[in-house]
């Protein structure tokens, strides 16, 4: 019987023209690699392996991207939608550009400062891979939803008074203080990775739907998702 593989929980990968990035949530960071390894690991992610080059897939193996599994195709495919997230939709507009302003207050702006320098610190004394996982759990436990238009509210307030915090603006500890913050609330977005590949940068944000909560809309749809949370 013909060995099945699937890709490592906490990988995910994006394919350009000549190469192949991949996010590795557990190490946190990001590899470049060739265009073999990216059609590799798209036959793993769509369990069509049997023409793929051996050289290329155990290279994959080695460098823990991929790992064998027993499980069936269609069992494989749950597996990997936890690994790689969601379907996403590709972002038409930002809450943080719509002409509207809140008056939350003073207890809501300590709330924001706590907040973002509490994931700064967080990101200092813990892994990765850690902090998302626990977001994972607080996503499951989250209490009912409020309607989708109060999320963009909350967005705008946040940044409101997250621009009074003297820190330095950072896609990830900024993503994750708000997520924080919309979790308090009911609401669970989704956490964004994406890269650009020539010249290669990383940028994450946070998103519902297809509005961008933390960022611009111009900005974040320059960068290819490679991994939702």
């Amino acid at each position: 019987m013909q060995q099945r593989y699937r890709i490592t929980d906490g990988i995910g990968f994006c394919r350009f023209e000549g190469r192949t990035i991949v996010l590795d949530i557990a190490a946190d960071r990001y590899w470049q690699l060739g265009e073999d390894a990216g059609r590799a690991l798209e036959a793993v992610r769509t369990g069509t392996t049997g023409g793929i080059d051996e050289g290329a897939l155990e290279r994959l193996v080695t460098l823990g991207f991929v790992v064998p599994t027993s499980e069936e195709p269609a069992a494989m495919a749950g597996s990997l939608a936890a690994s790689m997230g969601d379907a996403l939709s590709r972002p038409s507009r930002s809450a943080l550009e719509q002409a509207s302003r809140t008056g939350a207050g003073w207890t809501t702006a300590c709330e924001v400062a706590v907040l973002a320098i509490a994931a700064r610190v967080a990101l200092r004394r813990l892994a990765l891979k850690t902090i998302l996982d626990r977001l994972a759990v607080r996503r499951r436990r989250k209490a009912p939803a409020l309607p989708a238009t109060n999320l963009e509210m909350l967005a705008r307030c946040f940044w409101q008074y997250r621009r009074l915090v003297p820190l330095r603006p950072l896609c990830l500890p900024d993503s994750i203080a708000f997520l924080w913050f919309a979790m308090r609330r009911g609401h669970a977005p989704r956490l964004v990775f994406g890269v650009e590949a020539f010249p290669f940068t990383a940028h994450c944000w946070v998103q519902d739907g297809d509005v961008v909560l933390t960022d611009a809309l111009d900005h974040a749809g320059r960068f290819t998702p490679i991994m939702v949370l």
